[in-house]
């Protein structure tokens, strides 16, 4: 079975196609980055794929619409392709080059999320997270999952974890990980709230003799950056402090938190980290940065999905010391996420009804 990924180059999108291609370890994979020529054409693209989706389209118009959207290098990757049984793309941008190129490869085609404005109709079929279920009622060609599938799993962190360990020189003690977002309209870290935070590590560490990992993203305001920087890096019960763009000796620095950590704490503005982290089958904090009488987004009715089943715990920072407390002494063992799982386990019914 081959699959072709098309990518939008986009982090975030990246991971969910790999995921589940992971997951389906009897294929053949290519993946194919999309360019488009200027913005508005890709919006044009979907406006028209949006009114003309569902019609018989000829191969010469589907041609001429991908040469007349995308750049040279992209629409000649995209005409040597011979022959796919599946076209998998995660992302608005990429969705009506997808159900495009199914057209032309005779190619069964799968989106992961919904795609705006295009939807889901038009594709065989449609992994959407909780998010996105309001708008799969009376859809047969969905596949429902709680978060998002993404490369994270449990086996494969603790067959990581002690290599790891001895490649970091790391003493025989509990750590805890710390996934900085950044900020939306609804939820932003603070320097206020990196002070609030390097303090309560400070005490965590020194009291439980647990050692503290802390990534942070690239939507993570600079100055909250700077202030955990000069608290946090350097210091003995901090061994790993990673930047995003930073040069590092470990190959994949983030993954390496997540196998090390026995506790993970992910703030709450980026739903993709609080998914990957509660597929590693860690406990997991929720750390929510909201107003206490903010109206909540609407991720948070995921998030208190996960909590009533075990995934995740959600506290705010006057909580946070003592649910890290009760994270790490406590012998229940967390319900990892299986949306990957899920996802393939969709992919594989489809191609069995051929």
């Amino acid at each position: 079975m081959k699959v072709v990924i098309l990518s939008d180059n986009r982090p975030g999108h990246y991971k969910q196609s790999l995921g589940i291609v992971q997951k389906l370890p009897e294929c053949q994979t290519e993946w194919v980055e999309i360019h488009f020529r200027r913005k508005w054409r890709d919006n044009l693209l979907r406006v028209f794929m949006c009114i003309f989706g569902g019609m018989s389209l000829s191969t010469s118009l589907i041609q001429t619409l991908l040469q007349w959207s995308l750049v040279p290098e992209t629409y000649k990757a995209l005409a040597r392709l011979q022959t796919a049984d599946l076209i998998l793309s995660t992302g608005s941008s990429v969705a009506a080059i997808n159900l495009l190129l199914g057209r032309t490869l005779g190619a069964k085609t799968i989106t992961c999320r919904r795609p705006s404005p295009i939807g889901v109709r038009y594709f065989d079929l449609a992994i959407l997270p909780m998010l996105s279920w309001h708008s799969a009622v009376g859809k047969s060609n969905i596949c429902k999952t709680v978060g998002v599938p993404n490369p994270i799993s449990p086996d494969v962190l603790n067959a990581e974890r002690e290599r790891l360990k001895r490649q970091l020189n790391l003493s025989d003690c509990q750590r805890i990980g710390i996934l900085l977002g950044g900020a939306d309209r609804h939820e932003t870290i603070t320097t206020t709230d990196a002070t609030k935070l390097s303090e309560i590590c400070e005490a965590v560490a020194a009291e439980m003799n647990v050692q503290i990992l802390v990534t942070t993203s690239r939507r993570t305001p600079v100055d909250v950056v700077e202030r955990l920087s000069s608290t946090l890096a350097d210091t003995d019960w901090c061994p790993l402090f990673i930047l995003p763009d930073a040069p590092s000796k470990i190959a994949d620095p983030y993954q390496a938190i997540l196998a090390l950590s026995d506790l993970l704490i992910v703030t709450a503005d980026s739903f993709s980290m609080v998914c990957e982290a509660a597929s590693s089958g860690r406990p997991v904090t929720v750390l929510m940065l909201s107003a206490e009488k903010t109206r909540l987004p609407k991720r948070h009715e995921v998030y208190r999905y996960m909590e009533e089943h075990a995934v995740v715990r959600r506290c705010r920072f006057d909580e946070l010391k003592e649910n890290i407390i009760n994270a790490l002494t406590s012998r229940v063992a967390p319900t990892p996420l299986q949306d990957t799982e899920t996802a393939a386990l969709a992919i594989h019914s489809l191609t069995a009804d051929n």
